[in-house]
């Protein structure tokens, strides 16, 4: 990994390990990436390189998109740290184990360890959007984005990550026919 990972590289190894517990029968084994969704203390240092590799990266890959879409509870604080710097719009897409009346477009999620809504409001069909989440595990939350965007007529042209787990990345590049880019890899 190049030296302008270090501090990432650094948080990645030493994330502790917690088990967390969708019910009394089922346990999930999980990592506590600081950046992550369920992080906690970030150093300035970090947040900055973390920042400033996704704005690159972004650069590189993606040159072509009207604003950048980040899923709660991890994704969405890296999204608007890297639409800041890119002077890119964002969409927040709001998360809730509650379901709300009226609301524009919802669907449900299910990953490993909970069950939430996704809330999608202020699309429009022909956007062309960037997906920016924080950690790809088994490329759930990503899939279930993708559906309901094209289902909206929004474009996805890739997804930028800070860290992908195991290889489940690349079937989404393969599935959906984008680049998807990570900074690191577990």
């Amino acid at each position: 990994m190049s030296a302008s990972y270090a501090r990432l590289s650094e948080s990645i190894s030493k994330a502790k390990n917690v088990r967390i517990y969708k019910n009394k029968d089922t346990a999930y084994d999980f990592k506590l990436y600081p950046f992550g969704e369920r992080g906690t203390y970030i150093d300035p240092e970090l947040i900055s390189e973390i920042t400033d590799n996704l704005a690159s990266s972004i650069t590189e890959h993606f040159p072509a998109f009207d604003y950048i879409v980040s899923p709660e509870p991890g994704g969405h604080t890296w999204g608007m740290l890297a639409a800041y710097k890119l002077m890119k719009p964002m969409n927040i897409l709001r998360l809730s184990t509650e379901l709300y009346e009226n609301y524009e477009v919802c669907i449900k999620r299910e990953t490993a360890y909970n069950e939430n809504y996704i809330y999608f409001d202020g699309f429009t069909a022909g956007d062309r959007v960037l997906i920016l989440d924080d950690v790809i595990s088994s490329g759930a939350t990503i899939r279930c984005i993708a559906q309901q965007m094209a289902d909206m007529g929004v474009e996805l042209v890739g997804v930028q990550g800070i860290l992908a787990k195991g290889e489940h990345y690349k079937q989404l590049e393969a599935d959906y026919g984008i680049p998807v880019r990570v900074l690191s890899k577990v």
